[in-house]
């Protein structure tokens, strides 16, 4: 090869490498703040979480001084601790907070308000986001029939045991309320993030009042 075809060659290989270079700079910066992002707002629901808790441990205190009636009785605003919920099974132990906007859900797993309260008569739902702020239902696809789910309210502690879990589209999401039973459902997106169709955990409580 002549020293005229080497110098040709040059500023092809130039131009070649710089886009694969940036490529690679702006992948890698895309992931870095990603990451940043998700472990940021994980942080941001950690700390919220134990203000929550906080709340939660001082209302409980009052919640075992009231007669059956009197629990009842006792209504949540927007945002306030409902219960608390533990699925062993994933790593999960979170303070559950009135409500299903996205300001909620940032914040805490949230209650339907329209659905009984965990460890009452009837149905209680549960939502949460699966990726970032909180990831509280990140592992929820891995909840398996059998599984255990404890909650601690205003109705005491209450077990509930797995009985189906399934995926179906939103516009056939069953919210129903109601039952005479003691039943608990969970549920989220299908997908990590975005998508149609929706995670369901439904578990019945281990023991009638």
């Amino acid at each position: 090869m002549s020293a005229s075809s080497a110098t040709i060659a040059a500023p092809a290989v130039r131009r070649l490498a710089r886009p694969r270079v940036m490529a690679v700079v702006v992948a890698v910066s895309i992931a870095a703040l990603l990451i940043v992002g998700y472990v940021g707002t994980n942080v941001w629901a950690s700390v919220q979480q134990r203000r929550l808790q906080s709340r939660f441990d001082a209302a409980a205190a009052g919640w075992a001084k009231l007669d059956p009636a009197a629990q009842s009785a006792v209504t949540f605003a927007p945002g306030d601790p409902v219960a608390r919920i533990v699925i062993s099974s994933i790593g999960l132990d979170a303070i559950v907070a009135e409500g299903a906007t996205s300001g909620v859900l940032r914040r805490a797993p949230g209650h339907l308000p329209s659905s009984a309260t965990p460890g009452e008569n009837g149905v209680a739902i549960i939502t949460a986001n699966r990726l970032a702020f909180g990831s509280f239902f990140l592992r929820l696809g891995r909840v398996s029939v059998g599984d255990t789910i404890v909650t601690q309210s205003v109705f005491g502690r209450t077990t509930y045991t797995v009985v189906d879990v399934q995926v179906v589209p939103a516009d056939q999401l069953d919210l129903s309320t109601d039952s005479t039973t003691r039943a608990l459902v969970l549920f989220a997106s299908d997908r990590l993030w975005g998508g149609s169709d929706r995670l369901v955990v439904r578990a019945l409580a281990d023991q009638e009042p």
